[in-house]
C-alpha cells in the first residue's frame, strides 16, 4: 500500500482524465455512500487515520451518563450505534442511505434501523439521548432544513433528555489550512471490496464563504486507469455563535459546550465544537 502510495503522489500534479474508459467502480449512484466502499474509504484515509475510533470513548461517556433508548442521527453504517448496541445499550439508527443501512444491518441485528432522513422522520418513542455526531449537522443546508430536524428531536427527546451536536471548529487555523489548500490532494488507498483492484480518492475543496458553504470534491479511480469518477459533498459550514442562536431560538439550551472528545473547554482554536443540549 506504501509503494501505490508514493505513485499516487508524485502523479497527482499530471494526472489526466479519461471519460470514455476504466472499470465501473460501483453499482451505486454513489462509491463514497455505498455502504461497502465508504469503511474502506475512511479505514484508509490519509488525514485522520484514527478518526474512526477517536469519537467512541466520548459516545460510551455520553451514554454512560444520559442513558437510553438512544437515537443516532444520520448513522451511516452504524459504527457508533452498534459498538454502544454492542455494550447493551439500546439503540436506533435513522440515515437516509439505503445503501449504508444495508451495511449496518449486516453487521449488527439488535439495533432498529431506520431509512429517513433527517427532516422527516416518524418514531413510536422518545429517547433519553438524541446524537448527531461527526459534522452530519452540515448536511442541514439553510434554515428550513435545520428547524424541520430540530423540530424533531424536540419531539423525541424525552423531558430530561439530552441532544449532543458534534461538529469542527471552523475557526481552527488547521481547519482554515486544510479549507484554503488549492491544490489535489490524496485521500485515501484502499482494496475494491469486489476486487477490481485498487482504489485511489483524492479530493479538492472549494469554499464559499459568503455562503458558509463547502464543497468536498472526491476523485475515484483505479489503479492503471485514467478514468476518473468525481462525487461532490456540500456541507454548510456552522460557525459556533450561529450554533447557539439556532439552537436557542429553536427551543434548547446548551448545557455544556467542550472542545474535544476529552472535554476541555471550547476555545476558538479548539478542534470541535462539542454542545450537550437540553430543550427548554
Amino acid at each position: 500500500m506504501s509503494d501505490t502510495k508514493n505513485q499516487v503522489l508524485l502523479t497527482l500534479d499530471s494526472l489526466e482524465i479519461d471519460s470514455e474508459s476504466g472499470t465501473k467502480i460501483s453499482d451505486h449512484e454513489s462509491i463514497h455512500y455505498d455502504g461497502r466502499h465508504y469503511s474502506l474509504v475512511c479505514e484508509n484515509n490519509y488525514l485522520e487515520p484514527n478518526f474512526l475510533v477517536s469519537d467512541i470513548p466520548f459516545w460510551i461517556d455520553m451514554a454512560n451518563r444520559y442513558g437510553d433508548p438512544i437515537l443516532e442521527l444520520c448513522c451511516g453504517n452504524g459504527r457508533i450505534a452498534i459498538t454502544l448496541a454492542e455494550k447493551g445499550w439500546q439503540l436506533t439508527g435513522v440515515d437516509i442511505s439505503e445503501s449504508m443501512l444495508k451495511e449496518a444491518r449486516i453487521k449488527c441485528s439488535s439495533v432498529e434501523w431506520i431509512q429517513a432522513d433527517v427532516q422527516n422522520f416518524a418514531l413510536d418513542k422518545q429517547f433519553s439521548l438524541i446524537i448527531f455526531p461527526l459534522n452530519s449537522v452540515g448536511h442541514l443546508s439553510d434554515l428550513q432544513s435545520v428547524e424541520n430536524c430540530l423540530k424533531l428531536v424536540r419531539k423525541y427527546l424525552q423531558p430530561n433528555g439530552r441532544f449532543i451536536i458534534d461538529l469542527e471548529n471552523y475557526l481552527n487555523a488547521d481547519c482554515l489550512e486544510f479549507f484554503l489548500s488549492k491544490t489535489r490532494n490524496l485521500f485515501s488507498v484502499y482494496e475494491d471490496p469486489d476486487g477490481k483492484g485498487t482504489v485511489i480518492v483524492t479530493y479538492e475543496n472549494e469554499v464559499d464563504w459568503p455562503q458558509q458553504t463547502w464543497i468536498w470534491k472526491l476523485f475515484f479511480r483505479l489503479a492503471g486507469q485514467k478514468k476518473e469518477i468525481v462525487e461532490e459533498t456540500k456541507v454548510r459550514l456552522y460557525f459556533p455563535k450561529e450554533l447557539d442562536i439556532l439552537l436557542k431560538y429553536n427551543g434548547f439550551t446548551i448545557e455544556h459546550q467542550f472542545g474535544d472528545y476529552d472535554l476541555t473547554p471550547f476555545t476558538s482554536q479548539s478542534p470541535r465544537q462539542l454542545l450537550i443540549c437540553r430543550c427548554e
